[in-house]
Protein backbone atom coordinates (compact mmCIF):
# COMPACT_ATOMS: atom_id res chain seq x y z
CA UNK A 1 0.00 0.00 0.00
CA UNK A 2 1.14 3.34 -1.19
CA UNK A 3 2.42 6.16 1.78
CA UNK A 4 -0.32 8.71 2.49
CA UNK A 5 0.83 12.42 1.42
CA UNK A 6 0.56 15.01 4.36
CA UNK A 7 1.15 18.70 4.28
CA UNK A 8 3.27 20.40 6.46
CA UNK A 9 2.07 24.30 7.12
CA UNK A 10 5.05 26.46 8.71
CA UNK A 11 4.22 29.58 9.81
CA UNK A 12 6.68 32.65 10.77
CA UNK A 13 6.23 36.06 12.45
CA UNK A 14 9.17 37.87 11.41
CA UNK A 15 10.16 41.48 9.84
CA UNK A 16 13.96 40.38 9.43
CA UNK A 17 15.92 41.91 6.24
CA UNK A 18 17.34 38.26 5.84
CA UNK A 19 15.15 35.07 6.98
CA UNK A 20 15.58 31.45 5.36
CA UNK A 21 14.01 28.60 5.98
CA UNK A 22 14.58 24.60 4.32
CA UNK A 23 12.80 21.45 4.98
CA UNK A 24 14.45 18.67 3.72
CA UNK A 25 16.91 21.35 1.88
CA UNK A 26 14.36 22.61 0.01
CA UNK A 27 13.51 26.10 0.68
CA UNK A 28 10.11 27.18 1.88
CA UNK A 29 8.90 29.67 0.02
CA UNK A 30 6.20 31.60 2.39
CA UNK A 31 2.86 33.24 1.23
CA UNK A 32 2.04 35.88 3.73
CA UNK A 33 3.36 34.46 7.21
CA UNK A 34 2.81 30.75 5.62
CA UNK A 35 4.99 27.72 4.13
CA UNK A 36 3.32 24.76 2.87
CA UNK A 37 5.13 21.45 2.01
CA UNK A 38 3.38 17.92 1.07
CA UNK A 39 5.94 15.15 2.40
CA UNK A 40 5.00 11.55 2.32
CA UNK A 41 3.82 9.61 5.82
CA UNK A 42 6.27 7.01 5.62
CA UNK A 43 8.06 7.26 8.87
CA UNK A 44 10.93 9.35 7.47
CA UNK A 45 12.95 11.64 9.32
CA UNK A 46 12.51 14.96 8.30
CA UNK A 47 14.48 18.61 9.14
CA UNK A 48 13.44 21.76 9.30
CA UNK A 49 16.40 24.61 9.39
CA UNK A 50 15.89 28.06 9.53
CA UNK A 51 18.42 31.30 9.59
CA UNK A 52 17.86 34.88 10.39
CA UNK A 53 19.92 38.01 10.14
CA UNK A 54 19.06 41.82 11.34
CA UNK A 55 19.80 44.12 13.75
CA UNK A 56 20.15 42.81 17.49
CA UNK A 57 17.10 43.07 19.46
CA UNK A 58 14.86 42.07 16.30
CA UNK A 59 12.69 39.33 17.70
CA UNK A 60 10.95 36.46 15.15
CA UNK A 61 8.70 33.38 15.76
CA UNK A 62 8.73 29.66 13.45
CA UNK A 63 6.52 27.41 13.96
CA UNK A 64 5.30 23.96 12.59
CA UNK A 65 0.79 24.16 12.83
CA UNK A 66 0.27 20.98 11.43
CA UNK A 67 0.51 17.74 11.17
CA UNK A 68 -0.05 17.64 14.83
CA UNK A 69 2.93 15.11 15.18
CA UNK A 70 4.84 17.72 14.08
CA UNK A 71 3.88 20.42 16.14
CA UNK A 72 6.65 22.98 16.96
CA UNK A 73 7.01 26.64 18.00
CA UNK A 74 10.23 28.57 18.91
CA UNK A 75 10.46 32.21 19.71
CA UNK A 76 13.70 34.15 20.28
CA UNK A 77 15.39 37.59 19.86
CA UNK A 78 18.36 38.31 18.03
CA UNK A 79 21.75 38.94 20.58
CA UNK A 80 24.21 41.28 19.86
CA UNK A 81 25.47 38.88 16.53
CA UNK A 82 22.49 40.04 14.90
CA UNK A 83 21.84 36.22 13.70
CA UNK A 84 20.25 33.36 14.64
CA UNK A 85 19.78 29.94 13.43
CA UNK A 86 18.16 26.69 13.93
CA UNK A 87 16.92 23.00 13.61
CA UNK A 88 13.88 21.16 14.27
CA UNK A 89 13.90 17.23 13.62
CA UNK A 90 10.61 15.47 13.25
CA UNK A 91 9.51 12.07 11.80
CA UNK A 92 5.92 10.97 9.36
Amino acid sequence: MPAERVTVVVKIKVAAKLFRAYLDEKRLLFHGNQARIVLLQDGSEHALMWFIRDRPGTSYEISVTEPSRAKMAYKSTLDGSGSDAGVFWFKL
